[in-house]
């Protein structure tokens, strides 16, 4: 459907016109907690009007704005009022009927986070232990370990480093994307990656991602062992990676990304960033879905430093739980990256406390899955964010 959906069931009391800005949230408006809370931009005039007069029938406080394609609608209703409201939407003129479907959804989203993520050969629990993922970048120009682990025999050792460690999974990446990168022929990004993924499956208990955008990397990849596709343009770049996926059954990370890697930090923009960023992701979700990717088989991923400014990355870790209902777990990869060096003043080495602080901060949030440079640190750090959310110990 051509709109954009945002809905949480907690409060927003953004007091910075710049982060109401980020959110989407018109200026004076207020939502009590206790109450459910939908943004929708891009609905028909007559639409809008049906949505906003059956809101207010049902307890629901509307805000209006915008015009032509860009018709927001800002509302909120007590959680108690849902299914009356629901039922009344069920009986309009499409597209309400299938709106009040992919609220009902996201609801249950986010009052039932999904426990499992399946993958053709395995299921990982998602819950009360974050996933922790280890960057094994065999590339000879990635930002933080670049050449490191070029060679084959260096990089499985330090994959089965990364597992004795705590690693819940290991991603293999071919390719740097980081700011300014060029893209390399996936010829030779095959060339990179195939002899450690296919040493690696046989020795390691847990599952491989390949990091890539490219379809023909993903399939080389998944034929030699690897169960996890991550793809930092959500799908967007290669319109056949959903199908390869789809056909090997593989678990996927789905990131937002504003533009390419090579040009993607030159001024970036957002209009309403929150909205535009899960606007992305619930696309990337559809194709995945449309191709016959598993929805218990989708991790997506906020794209941390993916063409965002330090503060735009902040934002959308502290507001990390609004991402929850595009019905899918939460990844976050935010280590040793730029907007922490700009925090610290210090390089890619010297960002280990910002990174663990990100990591916790963002568990907290709501990030069932992390991918780390620093694998026994993250664990640590991992556990106690953990305790705190839970309180885990007993008193």
């Amino acid at each position: 459907m051509n709109y954009n959906l945002l809905l949480t069931t907690a409060p927003l009391f953004p007091s910075d016109q710049g982060e109401r800005e980020a959110l989407g949230v018109p200026r004076g408006f207020r939502v009590p907690a206790g109450e459910w809370t939908i943004r929708l931009e891009g609905l028909s005039k007559r639409s809008s009007h049906h949505l906003a007069t059956a809101a207010r029938a049902h307890g629901g406080r509307i805000h209006l704005g915008g015009g032509g394609g860009r018709r927001t609608i800002f509302l909120s209703f007590p959680s108690e009022r849902w299914a009356p409201f629901r039922r009344r939407l069920t009986a309009e003129q499409a597209p309400l009927p299938l709106l009040a479907r992919e609220i009902h959804a996201s609801l249950a989203a986010l009052a039932k986070p999904s426990r499992r993520f399946r993958l053709a050969r395995r299921s990982v629990p998602l819950g009360g232990r974050t996933l922790i993922f280890g960057i094994l970048n065999v590339t000879p120009d990635s930002f933080s370990d670049g050449g490191r682990w070029l060679d084959p025999d260096r990089a499985v050792e330090r994959a089965e480093e990364m597992v004795r460690e705590g690693a819940d999974g290991i991603d293999v990446g071919g390719e740097s994307t980081r700011p300014g990168s060029r893209t390399v022929p996936a010829s030779e990004e095959i060339r990179r990656i195939l002899p450690v993924i296919e040493r690696l499956a046989p020795r390691v208990p847990v599952p491989l991602s390949v990091d890539t955008t490219k379809s023909e990397v993903a399939r080389a990849a998944l034929s030699a062992g690897a169960e996890i596709v991550n793809d930092i343009s959500g799908f967007s770049f290669d319109p056949r990676m959903a199908g390869v996926a789809a056909r090997y059954r593989s678990g996927v990370i789905l990131s937002h990304i504003r533009g390419r890697p090579r040009s993607m930090q030159e001024n970036p923009r957002y209009r309403h960033l929150v909205p535009e960023v899960l606007a992305f992701l619930r696309k990337g979700i559809g194709k995945a879905l449309a191709a016959g990717v598993r929805r218990d088989s989708i991790l997506i991923d906020p794209g941390i430093g993916f063409g965002k400014t330090a503060g735009q990355n902040l934002l959308l870790l502290r507001h990390l739980q609004l991402l929850r209902s595009a019905g899918c777990p939460i990844l976050v990869g935010a280590s040793r990256k730029s907007f922490l060096g700009k925090i610290l003043d210090r390089g890619p080495e010297q960002r280990l406390e910002g990174s663990l602080a990100a990591a916790a901060l963002a568990i907290f949030n709501g990030a069932s899955a992390l991918r780390v440079h620093d694998v026994s640190e993250t664990v640590r750090a991992a556990r106690v964010a953990e305790a705190i959310r839970d309180g885990g110990l007993e008193r």
